[in-house]
């Protein structure tokens, strides 16, 4: 009988210690791994990530060049990102690609500013093979800022996809997508092609290909409901456990390239992306980006009170880590943006220490305006 007692006081000991340690891996800064946080959803978080993470430096040879023509763009150019995988190991949970169009192959393999440099003896060679290939390339500025973590849309994903199925158990992580277009950015540069209904067939379905059952849509979230917005407005967007091991893509366009997108489908059925909402009212309503966490404190908090996903920026151009300025990054923790993106996850030593990170640099916290039960500490 002694045995058996202790085998059960044993057991109710570890039990306590189990729960105790539970307690602990689920504490409001750490919501990944084993932490169940019931009830907590997607919208109820707030996590860091990066802005145009796929980008590489520009060589300085070519960086002298863009500042012979324009300090300013010299300044804001002047950031790099670690390849995807180790941003995501560092506990970056959104990300950000600009694609440009390229169906045949070979559009973008020849830049003019590596050109240029390589003319001037620059010891940076540029490497186009990638470019070759058909398919969307992920670049920055066509000719100019050109240099890729991954120079196709495609690796890019498949990068994220395997570091996803490596880490089961991430909080859902959001990519948010430019469709690049327009005029040539140098003289006797290359336009990119434009964005029309079978680019963005295209691009879905690179999305879905790549991303299979990992991909969050906005069917998922509208389930049974008229519209996407009055899911929103209900609560559906799905609770963490559903949502873990999890991406959704988002198209951070302007209201036009929208449209484009949209395809007539008014709450985005069967496409792969969220968008940029057009308005609150909008039956596609599910998703904003407002860039400036100051002036634009107010139309974030609603949205997000309202339950939709925001995401905004921590710092701009190369500003707020030159001076070391962390009003905009706080204002930003401060709103209930779910998704702030930065330059700096990591200080650059020539500036300083400025970065961004949650307090006490977990992946995720609960979100303090859409989460008000979930304290913070």
């Amino acid at each position: 009988m002694r045995r058996l007692w202790f085998r059960g006081a044993a057991l109710a000991a570890l039990s306590v210690l189990s729960q105790q340690a539970a307690s602990a891996a689920c504490s409001p800064v750490a919501l990944e791994g084993a932490c169940p946080a019931p009830g907590l959803r997607l919208n109820q978080l707030q996590v860091v990530g990066t802005h145009n993470s796929y980008k590489r430096a520009i060589p300085p040879a070519e960086l002298a060049m863009v500042r012979e023509h324009s300090q300013k763009d010299a300044i804001e150019l002047d950031y790099a990102h670690r390849p995807l995988a180790e941003q995501l190991d560092s506990g970056m949970r959104a990300l950000e690609l600009d694609v440009v169009y390229d169906p045949q192959g070979g559009r973008y393999a020849h830049p003019l500013l590596p050109t240029f440099a390589a003319q001037h003896g620059a010891a940076d060679p540029y490497d186009s093979s990638a470019m070759a290939l058909p398919g969307f390339k992920v670049l920055h500025i066509p000719d100019i800022d050109v240099r890729s973590q991954c120079a196709t849309f495609v690796l890019c994903l498949r990068q994220i996809k395997a570091w996803s199925e490596a880490h089961p158990g991430h909080v859902p992580i959001l990519i948010t997508m430019n469709a690049k277009q327009g005029e040539a950015d140098m003289p006797g540069g290359v336009a990119p092609l434009p964005f029309d209904a079978a680019a963005f067939d295209a691009l879905d379905g690179e999305i879905r290909s790549a991303m299979g059952d990992r991909l969050i849509t906005p069917d998922m979230v509208r389930g049974s409901h008229k519209t996407l917005r009055d899911a929103v407005l209900a609560g559906n967007w799905p609770d963490l456990a559903a949502a873990r091991g999890k991406v959704f893509f988002a198209l951070d366009e302007d209201p036009a390239v929208v449209t484009v997108y949209m395809r007539g489908h008014a709450s985005l059925e069967g496409l792969a992306m969220f968008v940029n909402s057009i308005s609150a009212d909008a039956p596609h309503a599910a998703y904003f980006t407002f860039n400036d966490p100051i002036g634009e404190v107010a139309r974030i908090k609603a949205a997000v009170n309202a339950g939709f996903v925001v995401r905004t920026r921590a710092d701009a151009g190369t500003r707020e880590a030159r001076r070391n300025d962390t009003a905009r990054r706080d204002a930003a923790f401060a709103s209930g943006a779910q998704y702030i993106s930065t330059d700096y996850p990591m200080p650059r030593a020539e500036f300083g220490s400025y970065r961004v990170v949650l307090p006490e640099d977990p992946p995720a916290r609960c979100n303090p305006v859409s989460a008000p039960a979930c304290k913070t500490r």
